[in-house]
């Protein structure tokens, strides 16, 4: 026989394409190198599902340990699975899944196994999966060492310190003074040295358990609470401030009370956790349970202008994921974010499976109230009541006439088109306005104190007679809204409109108003005038000192036909005071002369707010949070005097309500 034949007994040559190496295969005359020839086809066609990532049926391809374990008997290919899955012999599911093996391959893996498979020492992972690194096995009480001197424990801890001494052929220190045990045990419950007093009552106490009790006594005190409740907040990434930017103060003490006061009153860790991720939707949540939920709201807060607010909402969805992590279960998933991670228990998928949860919530600040303003607040809702029952009983056809009512109200409301215009977003200052499903517009992002938004839409109506904004509540805004400030409550400067026809946009005719009414009108108040800020010195500037701007002329708030005076310093407000400013209101703008335009009107909405501070710096912007617009051809149309909620009730017929509801529509 020839070379040529000898040499086609022994082994095929590569078979080289445009993709690489697609296999060798070899007879028994030559040797199989692992990591030439098998790691190779391991990494291309068996990781995806056995590798670091995932190990389906618990299998990892690149850890020794777990390949001769489970799938390679040395020796013997016929016997070992591997070969069995890739070859499809027996009555085993062949693979890969995505695809089998090219015969070459085959014959290399099933060479490889005959000659012993051969895996040299540090090739490939060292661990068979991460849930079997130690933090995941459950512990278990191991037994108790033996020690040479058994009078030296006096309790299981101190066996294990004493065995590794003895090991080391040392000795206990000896027991600490009395002043120092109490220095120490003080330090480290409460983070404050003992006092002169606690020192002498502790030398004289000669009870067996005298250093019991000043435990417990250190454990009683308020300062236990302050000491280790920080390292709390330092996980939840609490702070008194919004980071980024403008880094204002926000007011989220009363989550950092609870977490003292929860380890005061040695509330178990199971609900400690449970009332910080869900406590608001509890059935019949406490405040104490809505306000451990902030430990949902301590991320970095971004009010620079011109910002993407749902880019920096998922930022600080991020940053929740990671307290939750850090601080719940005890690692650092920020991996995951982006891509599984081989030491990482936690994967991708998983990873935005647990975010969803969390990606639900609402981004608004809610009312509470200390003990004596909750006392107060109770005591208000129960005069209230009283005072209902009281008209009540003094008005003993009180239903009938309320039929009569309701029928009256509900025959009288002319019909609205929603509008649903196009926001310029350069007139914002700023802020942004997300488009919702029924026609309103949220404000989010940065809020500018001083700015003129400019909306457009075409409609084909003709006649208009009247315009009605609506200002609504929000889960999204400061106390529900439906203003972004602090109170949730805003102010409109001035509402102006301009028509055009359609076909010629450049004849613009602002529409003058004979009337504006609303469901809620304040009387007038004056504020107090704001101070200018002085200008920065510069030694350049002759006139340095100056004030920057001009005195601004005292803020006037009051009821609606304030926004449609011309002036910048009036403004309609919505601050109905406390318990009343968190509600739905609408104004309704009555035209001098109707529009009509027959072949369709291009209107263009100016809604002025600035009656706030000059300096958009200052937290006290004074914004709308949630509007919509609406139309009108009917004639004499005027704002709604019920709240929206109660239009909703008397939408229900009579029989079907609600004790709860007739007491809403009551009251």
């Amino acid at each position: 026989m020839s070379k040529l034949g000898k040499t086609a007994r022994v082994s095929t040559i590569a078979i080289l394409g445009p993709f690489g190496l697609l296999g060798i295969a070899y007879g028994q005359a030559t040797k199989v190198d692992f990591v030439k020839d098998i790691q190779p086809i391991f990494q291309k066609s068996c990781l995806m599902c056995h590798g670091p990532h995932q190990q389906m049926g618990n299998l990892r391809l690149d850890a020794k340990q777990s390949v001769f374990a489970k799938v390679v008997v040395p020796g013997k290919s016929a016997e070992s699975p591997l070969y069995q899955r890739v070859a499809g012999t027996g009555d085993v599911a062949r693979m890969p899944m995505g695809g089998v093996l090219a015969k070459a391959q085959i014959d290399t893996i099933k060479a490889w196994i005959d000659q012993g498979g051969e895996w040299p020492d540090g090739i490939g992972a060292q661990v068979t999966a991460t849930k079997t690194h130690w933090a995941f096995v459950p512990p278990k009480r191991p037994a108790l060492p033996a020690v040479k001197n058994t009078a030296w424990p006096r309790n299981a801890i101190d066996d294990f310190i004493l065995a590794r001494l003895e090991k080391e052929n040392l000795s206990p220190s000896p027991e600490a003074d009395r002043i120092t045990l109490l220095r120490r045990v003080s330090l480290d419950l409460t983070g404050l040295p003992p006092t002169p007093e606690e020192v002498d009552a502790f030398l004289k106490d000669k009870r067996k358990n005298a250093y019991e009790r000043q435990v417990d006594r250190l454990l009683n005190s308020p300062h236990y609470g302050e000491r280790w409740g920080r390292q709390w907040l330092d996980a939840a990434q609490y702070a008194d401030s919004n980071g980024y930017e403008k880094d204002r103060p926000r007011e989220v003490w009363f989550y950092r009370d609870w977490v003292i006061n929860s380890l005061n009153r040695n509330l178990p860790y199971n609900q400690f956790v449970i009332d910080q991720i869900a406590g608001d939707m509890l059935p019949n949540a406490t405040q104490d349970q809505i306000v451990a939920t902030g430990f949902l709201r301590n991320t970095l807060i971004n009010e620079e202008g011109g910002v993407d607010p749902e880019q920096f909402r998922m930022e600080a969805m991020f940053d929740r994921m990671h307290a939750v992590g850090t601080a719940i279960l005890g690692l650092t998933i920020q991996c995951a974010q982006c891509h599984n991670h081989k030491f990482d228990p936690l994967k991708q998928e998983e990873y935005y499976r647990m975010m969803s949860f969390l990606n639900q919530t609402h981004e608004a600040d809610v009312s509470v109230y200390t003990p004596q303003e909750e006392m107060q607040r109770t005591e208000i809702l129960r005069r209230t009541r009283e005072m209902e029952g009281t008209l009540q009983r003094r008005t003993p056809n009180w239903r009938e006439r309320m039929t009569q009512w309701e029928e009256q109200v509900q025959s009288n409301q002319p019909e609205w088109s929603v509008l649903r215009p196009t926001v310029d977003d350069i007139s914002t200052g700023g802020e942004r306005y997300l488009p919702l499903k029924d026609g309103s517009f949220l404000a989010l992002g940065y809020a500018p104190t001083q700015h003129r938004v400019k909306m457009t839409v075409k409609t084909d109506a003709r006649n208009i007679s009247a315009f009605r904004l609506e200002l609504l509540t929000d889960p999204e805004l400061p106390r529900g809204g439906p203003g972004r400030s602090s109170k949730g409550t805003c102010a409109l400067t001035e509402f102006e409109v301009e028509a055009a026809p359609v076909d010629a946009p450049t004849k613009i005719t602002k529409v003058k108003f004979s009337s504006a009414t609303a469901d809620f009108n304040p009387p007038e108040t004056v504020a107090e005038p704001e101070k200018p800020e002085p200008a920065k010195r510069e030694t350049t500037q002759p006139e340095a000192g100056k004030p920057d701007k001009k005195p601004r002329k005292p803020l006037v708030s009051g009821p609606v036909s304030l926004a449609i005076d011309g002036k910048d310093e009036t403004a309609w407000s919505l601050d109905a005071g406390p318990g009343l400013r968190n509600q739905s209101r609408k104004a309704v703008f009555t035209a001098a002369t109707p529009i009509d335009n027959p072949g369709g009107a291009l209107l263009t909405f100016y809604l002025a707010q600035k009656h706030a501070s000059q300096n958009s710096d200052k937290e006290d912007n004074n914004n709308i949070g949630r509007l919509r617009l609406s139309l009108t051809t009917a004639p004499n149309a005027a704002a709604d005097p019920l709240p929206a909620g109660v239009r909703e009730i008397l939408s229900i017929p009579r029989e079907q309500r609600t004790p709860r509801q007739v007491e809403t529509v009551f009251g």
